[in-house]
Order: structure tokens, then sequence, then C-alpha cells
């Protein structure tokens, strides 16, 4: 049987962790990131992962550098055969990379060389994507470079977000990293170096990467809010007052008469907004301090008018 150590920390590395744990890759060590401070009370909170691996009696380890503490001696005496990587957030070095006996495997969220980097998931949606999926592959110095296992095509929703796309991502990750553990050690998986045509880049999303680009198409500002959601959040700005857009749905093509983020009209059934080209229904919102409502409900408390705008900039 396999030695594993398993390196992840957010919410979609737990169905990975948990596929290993009912296979017979069963990881003997979990390292992830440290707890971290959250919510209005800035309370202590573990990472999902290890919360799932306390809850299984795995050893964890808690890491925010490869430098630091043993953190290297004790991964050199785990004597692991495979390193598995699903969502940790920190870059291997070389002699890390080169500890597992066989393979050093990440689970990556794009059907690569599609989208490498740290919001596969947000890009693939921003981008108006059709399709995407999960990869396998090993890990090397470059990130998201490393030869290919396997692969698995999942089609993108029209309507959904960056956020329910990616628990289906994770639960197709989670399978195929079982089943390619198992083709390598039948010695039925061969490596596939990925093609130099077709390289994306996913960079790290910030906040500020959430605002609303009015002056593009209607689809292409409806694809921008799926894919900023839930993180960072798509955002407007109204009369100085933060507001996030949490759903929306195209209302088409047809001529608006317009400025882009101007409100062509705010009733019952959402509030409408001119784009570049288009109009956009806002059908869930949230003001700044409040928590997210339907466009009826926040309209009770919140005045929006028919040819006032939303804007880049307070």
């Amino acid at each position: 049987m396999s030695n594993v150590v398993f390196f992840g920390s957010p919410e979609f590395a737990v169905p990975a962790l948990k596929a290993l744990i009912s296979s017979e890759y069963s990881p003997g060590m979990v390292v992830t990131q440290p707890d971290r401070c959250c919510g209005r009370g800035m309370s202590s909170r573990p990472t999902p992962v290890r919360e799932v691996a306390e809850a299984n009696g795995i050893e964890v380890v808690c890491a925010t550098r490869f430098r630091e503490g043993d953190i290297i001696s004790r991964l050199e005496s785990a004597g692991a055969d495979f390193f598995v990587v699903v969502a940790f957030g920190l870059i291997f070095p070389k002699k890390v990379l080169n500890i597992p006996l066989k393979e050093c495997i990440n689970v990556h969220a794009s059907l690569l060389p599609a989208w490498r980097g740290a919001s596969p998931v947000n890009m693939a949606i921003v981008n108006g994507d059709g399709f995407t999926g999960v990869s396998t592959m090993r890990m090397v110095k470059e990130l998201d470079a490393g030869p290919v296992f396997m692969q698995e095509v999942l089609p993108i929703d029209p309507l959904e977000d960056a956020g329910s796309l990616s628990v289906r991502l994770a639960e197709s990750g989670a399978a195929l990293l079982v089943k390619t553990l198992r083709a390598i050690d039948g010695g039925g998986s061969i490596s596939v170096d990925q093609p130099s045509e077709g390289i994306s880049r996913a960079p790290m999303l910030k906040k500020e990467d959430g605002l609303i680009p009015w002056n593009k198409s209607v689809f292409e500002v409806h694809d921008h809010i799926r894919g900023m959601n839930p993180w960072p959040g798509s955002f407007t700005w109204h009369k100085g007052k933060y507001i996030k857009v949490l759903r929306a749905c195209p209302c088409g093509t047809v001529c608006v008469c317009g400025r882009p983020g101007e409100i062509v009209c705010a009733g019952d059934d959402g509030v409408t907004v001119s784009c570049g080209t288009g109009a956009l229904r806002i059908e869930r919102l949230q003001v700044e301090g409040k928590k997210p409502m339907a466009a009826r409900e926040f309209l009770r408390g919140y005045r929006l008018e028919a040819g006032e705008s939303f804007v880049e900039e307070k």
C-alpha cells in the first residue's frame, strides 16, 4: 500500500482528501495552512482540510513556508510514495518536489494548459468558456506546467457562478485523483507533456478585480459577475455606496437608450441596467453593511431610480 502525504487548505481540497481516506491511499500526514482569524469576532478557525484530517485521526502539520521550522525534514522522514497537492497555496521548491519516491501530483481545476494559476475557475467563467475540467499533473518547478496524467471535461452552465462550478470540479477532481494514483501504481498511466499552444493565465484575484465593467457587452458583464462570485465578489458604486451584485441575468442585445451603468428601470422583477451593448437585469444584490437581498426586498429599503447610474468609483 502506497504512503501518501496530502497538501491542501480550502473547501475545494476537502473532496479529494475524503476520497483518499475512503480508498487505499488514506494519507499518513496532512499539511495545511495555519489557523486563521475570521468573522466579526476574529476568532481563530482551522482550515477545512485540517478539520477533516483531525476528525479522521490523521497527523496534521501547519506550514506557511517550506523554509521554516523542520517541515522539510519531517516530509523527508515520512517516507512518502506520493505527495498529493490540492489548492495548498504555496510554491514547491525543487528539493521538496524530489522527496516522494514515486510522484508529486497536483489536482488543477482546468484543462491544462488553459488557465494556469490561482484562479482557473473564475477565469474560465469570466472568459465565457462553455466548458472546463480538471487535470492531474506531475508537479514541476514552473507553475502548473508539468506533464498531465489525466483530464476530465465538465460543461459550464450559462447561469452558474464560480462557487457552484468549484463544487462540481472538486468532486470530479477527487475521483480523477484516485483513478490517477491507481493507474500509476498499476503501471498503466503515462504522463503527456502540455502543448506549447493554448496556454492562458489565471492570476490570483484581488478584491478590486470584482469591479463590474459596465462598458462591456451584457454577456461579458454577466460572465464577469458569475466569475467573481463568491470571491472576490462583483461590485459597483452608487452615490458613494459599495453595492455587491450577487445574481443577474442578461436581457439580450436589444437596443437600450442609456449610458453603460445607467439604470433603465427598477421594480419587483429586478434592476435593469444598460451595458456597452444590451441590458442586464440584477436579481440579487447587497449594499455594504446589510444582508444579501432579492431585488424586490432590496428596493424597499434602498432607492434606485431610472436615469441614475452605477459607476466605477465613489
